[in-house]
């Protein structure tokens, strides 16, 4: 069940100029998304931002009761790959439609199988509702098939300088379909904190995870992260 909520680092509530919307993957807590909301709210005024969790949150979940959820949220992302438009790509376009209406600037940021359905769901925004220059930016996401076409050019892919096994999940192109022949408009890779490795590296992009680049420069992986989003969004 889609769970969402709107961040206390919002700096605006009514009449939002621009309307931020993280997207969760699979095993994630409520407050994953907040270091980079922080970061957001630094760089964007009169911004709402809201958190959507397509999967369900972990909040309050263990051991056996986790692995159940783990379980019903990957038969979920397996569905969403397969598919272009799914009940959890339609529930997270209705919310934002009430967020969002008469903002000038709609950004969805999605993790892992998050961006898979902030994807889908800008793009279901533009054809149902009407929504135009919906930015994307999905990050450490498994890549899944793309059609041609000019939305794609407002779609932004960023992965990080380590392997990470969810982005080598999938492929843009389909083999031999005149259809599914697209890509990203942009491929960014970005340097995060060195010292997570494997799953930890996968769930640190978003987290302040504060750490120092060879250069003895202090480095944060949200700060980072959130900088280049509002780069790329402000050369838009």
């Amino acid at each position: 069940m889609t769970e969402t909520f709107v961040s206390p680092h919002s700096t605006s509530s009514l009449e939002c100029r621009t309307v931020v919307c993280f997207f969760a993957g699979v095993l994630t807590y409520r407050n994953n998304f907040e270091d980079a909301a922080s970061e957001i709210a630094r760089r964007y005024p009169n911004a709402k931002i809201v958190m959507i969790f397509p999967y369900g949150m972990a909040n309050g979940k263990e051991s056996s009761a986790l692995f159940r959820l783990l379980a019903r949220q990957l038969a979920q992302v397996g569905y969403d790959l397969a598919r272009e438009r799914s009940l959890r790509v339609i529930n997270a376009a209705e919310i934002i439609r009430d967020h969002a209406a008469g903002c000038d600037r709609l950004i969805l940021i999605g993790h892992s199988a998050g961006g898979v359905v902030a994807y889908r769901t800008g793009l279901y925004m533009e054809e149902k509702f009407g929504f135009q220059k919906v930015q994307v930016f999905a990050v450490g996401c498994p890549k899944f098939y793309l059609k041609d076409i000019p939305y794609n050019n407002r779609f932004t892919y960023i992965t990080g300088q380590n392997p990470d096994r969810i982005t080598q999940i999938g492929s843009w192109r389909k083999p031999g379909s005149r259809v599914y022949r697209g890509r990203p408009g942009r491929q960014i890779q970005l340097d995060f904190n060195p010292d997570h490795q494997g799953w930890r590296f996968h769930a640190s992009y978003f987290l302040k995870s504060a750490w120092t680049d060879s250069n003895q420069t202090f480095r944060t992986n949200s700060e980072d992260l959130v900088s280049k989003i509002h780069e790329l969004d402000s050369g838009n």
